[in-house]
Parts: structure tokens; C-alpha cells; sequence
């Protein structure tokens, strides 16, 4: 500006001194309009025009706002596989361990939450540090964290059979508790979904692909003439209906919100109506009348309903005929079943008599209590080990899944065994069963069982010649091996737990020993002789165990458990030391419970819970058991929220670095704290609900289900969990439900170690990276 003016000061001529001033007038208006249009610019406004004279602005570049990478590190991808990632919108498949990056930058300040969309089928990961906010460089912090999602053994596609029907055509449906779904058998083998989503509860109306399910042991099926199929939900107290046309519809019921429901209800709130007017307890076994209503058995008040086509809910008029042989606790509804001439037959829940309804009164058919056993006769001379299915084929006999055998029942009440309990197959096979629990009946004439002892599908056509379903052909059993080679206790392990070094722990008290899972899926005898019990303390190859059903590590990498003799309230506490010595330590107080839980704090005290005890005891080192907590004391945190369940039932335990103890009680619904100065807060969860919501105390809660482990991590935070969903409760008691990459397996038992939680199945350890 100063030259500017400079120049125009040493002009001498007048006129040129005018047009002088002109022109650098017009330099002067261009000068000032060029950097007002950088000030528009920078302010973000539109481009400014030339001044006179016919000059022309020159462009000023924006500013760019600096933008970052999102990215981090895959590990643990097999090769062939791929974990799909997002962050909102922004997708990115991984295909190869290594760095990642999202293709969209962000600026800086912008929040970001990367999540696992999907992964390769048998693929579970996680993403750690995946949530936070761009500051100003590339993010290369997320890391995810894949694992095969079975450890050892074979997860069957069927995970949790609660229900089993047949077709006019020979197609199967099954009803998956595990899975959520209701699978389709074709006549030709093949399996697929039929309806529900995959890993998905709920009680959601609709299209078959989109409707869901909330299926548990006690969820049944029932198909009428029409090919309608119908789901009885034990849990929200509803009838449901699944046309031939696919669509899920509710036919009857108010529904509940969870499986929890008050004992002393009384009867006159299960109230007959019309559809969503009528109200159910615990709606279970079902079965088509001949005029195609449904009989479904209402397990909580001891009735039966009757659910007509349009939704009319009525109750059936009917009363136990004086019995003085039978017992008033076995007069009870378990499972159902109509004759061709409209005749209703029920076991009771025991399902070791039969009755049958005729007058108005039920009168036993066959059975007595006096052995548990299965014995052919007629009437009370006939014995059952545990009706469960029931069927009638086309010449009007009674077919019974009965513990380990086929049973058929004439209307006489003459008993006798198809197969099992001595009887073999056309064959001359013994079928082995175990456990039977449903039935279905072919056109043929053919019958379809499952064994639930043995997690198998088995077939017995109408030539009597038996055999197994590759549905469903029960990959169980005592096999030590790698991964997919090996197979895994019948039923369910007591315990699981987890060392320092990633290896799986499973207490496996029906073969006396404990077994263990390397990371690579190895699974091999830990301790104990396989199906030789005894207390023979030494080497871990040569001690012989009573049965092991509780297990808990130390600071120092010890292994304590629980060893009980044949199911006896007398226990020891036994420890194998890192060189592999097993050595008995103490008595454990008596406990006459099902269910129990062992912990060690940093001090090696040891405490000790059963579902029916009277509190948590502890052991010092060198000490005896003495009782640290009784429950009485623990009622007074929940501040009179106790409802009609004056008691704690208790059988899981964890301890923080700090030496605080946990508890579970599944009557309230609540985790309890107890500091070291023995003073006892309700930590988590809301009393008497049970419906699994996320949050603090008093709005998050746990779910209703059986008794299962307390777990902790290295940042203290809790895990606890039901058949098929893990929760974790950080340290000020809040309840979230992190996202877990083995979709929903039904679980006996479940531990956490290693940033990893190990599962047990029926035929599995399976394993998923915490997030």
C-alpha cells in the first residue's frame, strides 16, 4: 500500500497526475474487493466479483479441515475367512491378520464406534477399544480379536430340542431352544430354519423369516389336520399359530413379560376368554382333539385348557377320582395325549403314573411309585421309569417315551415294552438309549424318538428295525483327541474354570475326573481315573476322585474342587499343586444341595455356598470352616423387596483384587456384595425381576433360569449369565449385555479368562473374545 501511494505522490504533469489517480484508484477499489473476498472465503460465503475497469480476482484456495484413518489391527483370522467390520455405514471386510482401515476419514472430534458386523461361520471375534473420539492423527488403535468358536468337540446344528412334531408329508419341526428357531426335517434329510431368526428371542407376530421365538425346555408343538402348527411360549404365557402360509400369529393369551410368576396367584387370575382376554400360567404340553381344538396343559394351576380355532380360552371340568394308592403330590399334569375317540390321557409330572379322564374324573390307568423303574403289566402292577412323549398310533395304543424305553399302553391298562430295558430292535440291537423326552409318529407307521441323555435323533420304522438320524446323531461321549476329534462328557459338566495359560478345566463328576482343554483344542484326562471313583490323594495320573463338582484356581495357580461321593451331602475340599500332586485338604460343611461354589482371595481364604445352605462360609489357611455370612443377613440389603420368598438360594461365587465377595441369588434376582469388614450391599440386579434388562441397580435385571457361575475379570468386572445369554456387571453394579461372537448356544456352565469366556454345550467347550 505504502508503494502505492509513493508512486502516485512523485507524478508531475496534472493531467497525468488525473488519469493517475484514476487509475490507481482502480487498483486501490481491486486491491480492497480481493481481500474482502478472502475474508467471504474463509467465512465460508460465495466468491466475490472483479472490480472495474475490467480487472480480475484472483482464486483463493478454501481451507481443508484435516481428516484421519479408523483403523487397527486383525488377529486369530484362520485361513479362508473374513470378519466383516463398521463403523456406522462405513464397512470394511478383513480377509488377513494385520492392519486395517476403515475408507472413510474423519475429522477430528468426530466419536466413532467400531463394531463386528459379521464374521465366517464357526467364527467368533470381538473388537476392543473400538469406541472413542478422532483426535488429530490416524486411529490404529481397534483391535479385534477372532477365535473358532468350538474348542473341542462337535456343536450340533440342533442345539436344544424342546419340541418335535410330524406332518401329513413326513416332515419333521422342531422346536431349538438354543437356536430360536423351529428347524424344518424334509422326508429327504435336510435341515433349514423354518421359522424365527437364528440366535434371536423374542415373541414377535409376522412372516416366518421375521417372527420370533423365546423357546425353553418347557416350549412344546402340536399340528393340526390343516397343517397349522402351534407353539405353546411357557415363558410369555401365549398360544401362537403357524399357518401353511408362513405367518406367526398369536391365538390366545396376555403375555408376560418374563418366566417368572407368583406362587400364591391365586387360580382366579388365570382367567378363561377370548384371545388376548383370556390368561395363561405356564402353558406346556399340547395336543389336537378331534374336533381340532387345542388341549394344552397350564403346568402352573394343575389344569387343562381348551383354546378353540377363533381364540375362545375354556377350562376343563375335571377332578381327580379317589385314589388312596396314589399320593395327593403326584396328582399333577405333565404331558398329554387324545385318543381317536376324544379320550384325554396325562401323565403327572413325575411321569410315573398314567391317567385318564372319563366322567369328568381322572382315573389312573397304570403305574405305581414304588420302583422307578420300567416293569410290564396291567394297572398298578405296570410301572414307569419317566413318562415323557406320548403318542397314539392308528389302532388307538398308547406309545410312551419312558426314560430308556418305548412303552405301549392298551386301554386296559396292560403295559408293555416296544424297546429298550432289555428289548432289542429287529436287529437284535440294543438301542442304548438314555433319556427319552419326545415322540412323534409317522404316516407309516414309523416313529421318530429323541434321546435327550444321548443328544440323538433315532428312528424305528415299521419293521422294528432302529436307527439314527444324521439330523442329529449325538457327537457325545468320553473321547480325548483335537478339536472336532474329541468328544465330551454326557449331559453336562459341574464346573468349568480357566488358568493363566488359557487351558479349559471341565469337572466331570459322572467319570470321577477332571478334564482339560488345551488352546489348540486338545482335550485329554487332567486328573483322576475315567469311571474309577475313590480319595486316593497323589499323582494327578494315579489319584482316583469321588466326583468333582466345584473347581476354582488360586493367585498361585493351584486348582481346589469339591469332590462328592455319589451324590451325598458329605464333601472334601481337595487341591492339585502345580507339580500335579492331589492332596485333601479339608471337610466341607455338610450340604444337602444340587448345586455349589468354591472361591480363594489373595489371602488363599477359602469360602464356600450351596443352593440350599444356610449362608457362605470361609476357611483360613490352615483353618477349618466357619460361617462368614449368614443369609438372614444378606434379606435385610433388599430393604423388605423379598416378595413371598423369604429365603436365598445361592450357588455361585467370585472375589475381586480388592477382597470383596459375590453372590448370586436367583430367588430375588440380585447379586450381593460382602466388603472385608463382612458388611453385605445389594450390588446389582432388581429384586424379584427378571426380565434381563441393562442398567443400575434398581433398573437392571438379571434373568430368570438355573443356577450358574459368578465369573470375574482382570478389571473386576462380573460375568453371570442363563442357558443362553452372558451379562456382565462392571464395578458400580451396572448390567450391560455385551455382544458375544458364538451366536446363542444353550449353555450348562461357562467361565472367563484370558480376555476369552469358555462355554460348556452338551457336546462342546466353545470359546468367543470378550469385547
Amino acid at each position: 500500500m505504502k508503494k502505492l501511494f509513493d508512486s502516485f505522490w512523485r507524478i508531475s504533469s496534472p493531467l497525468t497526475m488525473k488519469a493517475a489517480m484514476i487509475n490507481r484508484y482502480d487498483e486501490l477499489q481491486n486491491l480492497f474487493r480481493r481481500a474482502s473476498c478472502g475474508i467471504a472465503l474463509l467465512a465460508g460465503l460465495s466468491a466475490c466479483g472483479g472490480g472495474s475497469g475490467g480487472g480480475t480476482a484472483t482464486p483463493v484456495a478454501p481451507v481443508e479441515t484435516p481428516r484421519y484413518l479408523l483403523g487397527g489391527t486383525v488377529s486369530g483370522l484362520l485361513p479362508g475367512a473374513s470378519v466383516v467390520l463398521a463403523n456406522g455405514a462405513d464397512k470394511v471386510t478383513v480377509t488377513a491378520n494385520g492392519p486395517f482401515s476403515f475408507a472413510g476419514k474423519l475429522a477430528a472430534g468426530t466419536s466413532y464406534e467400531g463394531k463386528v458386523d459379521s464374521a465366517s461361520e464357526g467364527l467368533g471375534c470381538s473388537i476392543a477399544q473400538g469406541s472413542a473420539t478422532m483426535g488429530n492423527a490416524d486411529v490404529t488403535t481397534l483391535a479385534v480379536r477372532c477365535l473358532p468358536v468350538v474348542l473341542a468337540g462337535m456343536q450340533e446344528k440342533i442345539q436344544l430340542l424342546a419340541g418335535m412334531v410330524s406332518d401329513a408329508t413326513g416332515n419333521y419341526y422342531i422346536a431349538d431352544a438354543g437356536n430360536q428357531v423351529i428347524h424344518k426335517l424334509g422326508a429327504d434329510g435336510t435341515l433349514s430354519v423354518y421359522a424365527g431368526v437364528m440366535g434371536k428371542r423374542g415373541v414377535d407376530d409376522g412372516p416366518v423369516s421375521s417372527a420370533t421365538f423365546s423357546f425353553i425346555a418347557g416350549s412344546r408343538l402340536a399340528i393340526d389336520r390343516q397343517a397349522n402348527l402351534y407353539v405353546s411360549d411357557y415363558c410369555h404365557a401365549v398360544l401362537r399359530k403357524i399357518t401353511p402360509a408362513g405367518m406367526v400369529s398369536t391365538v390366545a393369551g396376555q403375555r408376560r413379560s418374563s418366566c417368572e410368576v407368583d406362587d400364591l396367584e391365586p387360580a382366579s387370575a388365570y382367567v378363561d376368554g377370548q384371545k388376548e382376554q383370556a390368561r395363561f400360567g405356564l402353558p406346556g404340553s399340547m395336543a389336537i382333539d378331534v374336533n381340532g381344538d387345542v388341549l394344552l396343559v397350564d403346568a402352573h394351576k394343575n389344569t387343562i385348557r381348551r383354546v378353540t380355532e377363533n381364540g375362545v380360552v375354556s377350562t376343563l371340568a375335571w377332578a381327580f377320582a379317589p385314589m388312596p394308592e396314589v399320593n395327593s403330590n403326584y396328582q399333577s399334569v405333565g404331558r398329554l395325549a387324545i385318543d381317536p375317540a376324544g379320550n384325554v390321557y396325562f401323565s403327572d409330572v413325575t411321569g410315573g403314573y398314567l391317567f385318564r379322564i372319563q366322567n369328568g374324573m381322572a382315573v389312573k390307568v397304570a403305574g405305581n411309585r414304588s420302583q422307578n423303574s420300567s416293569v410290564d403289566g396291567i394297572g398298578g402292577a405296570a410301572s414307569f421309569s419317566r413318562i415323557r412323549g406320548m403318542q397314539f398310533n392308528r389302532d388307538g395304543e398308547l406309545l410312551l417315551a419312558d426314560g430308556g424305553s418305548i412303552r405301549k399302553v392298551q386301554a386296559d391298562g396292560r403295559v408293555s415294552t416296544v424297546l429298550g430295558a432289555g428289548m432289542p430292535d429287529a436287529n437284535g440291537q440294543a438301542p442304548g438309549f438314555k433319556q427319552l423326552t419326545e415322540m412323534v409318529l409317522e404316516p407309516s407307521g414309523a416313529m421318530v424318538v429323541y434321546d435327550l441323555g444321548r443328544h440323538m435323533l433315532r428312528r424305528l420304522d415299521q419293521d422294528g428295525k432302529l436307527s439314527t438320524l444324521t439330523a442329529l446323531p449325538g457327537h457325545i461321549g468320553l473321547v480325548d483327541g483335537v478339536g472336532a476329534a474329541a468328544r465330551l462328557t454326557l449331559g453336562y459338566a459341574r464346573a468349568v474354570v480357566a488358568d493363566g495359560a488359557g487351558n479349559v478345566y471341565l469337572a466331570d463328576d459322572v467319570n470321577k475326573v477332571i478334564r482339560r482343554v488345551t488352546p489348540d483344542g486338545q482335550v485329554s484326562i487332567f486328573a483322576g481315573i475315567a469311571g474309577k471313583d475313590g480319595r486316593v490323594d497323589g499323582g494327578r495320573g494315579t489319584a482316583t476322585l469321588d466326583g468333582p463338582v466345584a473347581m476354582v484356581f488360586d493367585k498361585d495357580g493351584n486348582l481346589y474342587f469339591a469332590d462328592q461321593y455319589h451324590g451325598m451331602p458329605w464333601l472334601v475340599l481337595r487341591k492339585i499343586n502345580k507339580q500335579g500332586e492331589v492332596s485333601s485338604i479339608a471337610e466341607l460343611p455338610v450340604s444337602h444341595g444340587t448345586r455349589f461354589a468354591l472361591a480363594v482371595d489373595q489371602q488363599d481364604n477359602v469360602y464356600w455356598v450351596h443352593n440350599v445352605g444356610d449362608g457362605i462360609y470361609r476357611r483360613p489357611p490352615g483353618g477349618e470352616f466357619t460361617l462368614l455370612l449368614p443369609f438372614a443377613n444378606a434379606m435385610k440389603a433388599l430393604n423388605g423387596k423379598i416378595g413371598t420368598r423369604d429365603y436365598i438360594s445361592a450357588a455361585s461365587l467370585a472375589v475381586d483384587r480388592r477382597g470383596a465377595l459375590y453372590f448370586e441369588d436367583i430367588e430375588h434376582h440380585v447379586i450381593f456384595k460382602v466388603a472385608q469388614n463382612g458388611d453385605v450391599s445389594h450390588f446389582a440386579g432388581t429384586s424379584l425381576r427378571s426380565d434381563g434388562k441393562d442398567g443400575p441397580p434398581g433398573t437392571g435385571s438379571l434373568m430368570a433360569g438355573d443356577y450358574f457361575p459368578l465369573a470375574i475379570d482382570a478389571n473386576d468386572n462380573l460375568y453371570t449369565g442363563s442357558q443362553d445369554a452372558i451379562r456382565r456387571i462392571d464395578t458400580a453394579g451396572v448390567i450391560s449385555t455385551p455382544k458375544l461372537g458364538w451366536a446363542s448356544p444353550v449353555l450348562s456352565t461357562f467361565a472367563v479368562g484370558n480376555g476369552v469366556v469358555y462355554g460348556f454345550t452338551a457336546q462342546a467347550v466353545i470359546q468367543t473374545p470378550l469385547p
